[in-house]
């Protein structure tokens, strides 16, 4: 009867060992998915801000900016000397 009760020891011990590490890689598993789900979000953000930083330095909007603050086309602008 010992030898049973110590059979069941180990087993139960093993058991809980095996429940434990189930436990800790299904975590790691929901973790993993939070992360891609963090990476593909942070793709389309970075995505986004780059096609709005191209809107915004492109050379039409370079030049609506420009001409919005004063400042003169250089094909405008004399290019003789000021007396």
């Amino acid at each position: 009867m010992n030898t049973l009760w110590r059979w069941a020891g180990v087993y139960l011990t093993l058991m809980s060992a095996l429940t434990a590490f189930g436990y800790y890689n299904q975590r790691r598993a929901v973790h993993l998915e939070n992360l891609q789900q963090r990476i593909s979000d942070l793709q389309k953000r970075q995505t986004q801000l780059t096609l709005q930083r191209f809107d915004l330095l492109s050379p039409l909007a370079l030049r609506q900016w420009a001409e919005a603050n004063g400042y003169t086309p250089m094909s405008l602008a004399k290019w003789g000397k000021q007396p």
